[in-house]
């Protein structure tokens, strides 16, 4: 019985050691969301590493160049960003709004009013 149980403990020793090992091991990924206005500020949404929704929709808003950074270690992941402008989202003289995603460094995705005059988002799913 002894002999069992110490088989037991090197398997399980062994498990936890390649399960350690794969998550040291895992690629870190890089995301940067960005948004540029043609002018004035934005509010909207994004979901962060975590693939939770933070929402910019109170004072102060976000400037135009406004960049988050995080990085990924579980896989897959969907990213997403919406951007309205401050002013005249929706009407024909709004500014338009940029919503850019880029994954180590590069441009992934990236919309311009997309949505509307002064809104978009961009999406891209990390596999």
């Amino acid at each position: 019985m002894k002999n069992f149980t110490a088989f037991l403990l090197v398997l399980l020793l062994t498990a936890t050691a390649c399960q350690e090992e794969e998550v040291a091991n895992r690629p870190i990924t890089k995301v940067v969301y960005e948004v540029l206005t043609t002018s004035g500020d934005w509010f909207g949404e994004y979901t962060i590493e975590t693939g939770e929704k933070v929402c910019i929709c109170e004072s102060p808003l976000a400037p135009s160049g406004w960049r988050y950074a995080f990085e990924v270690t579980s896989q897959p992941i969907e990213l997403h960003i919406d951007a309205s402008s401050e002013c005249c989202h929706g009407q024909t003289n709004a500014p338009d709004v940029t919503t850019n995603i880029y994954v180590n460094d590069t441009l992934v995705a990236s919309n311009t009013s997309n949505w509307a005059p002064g809104v978009a988002s961009a999406d891209y799913r990390i596999e």
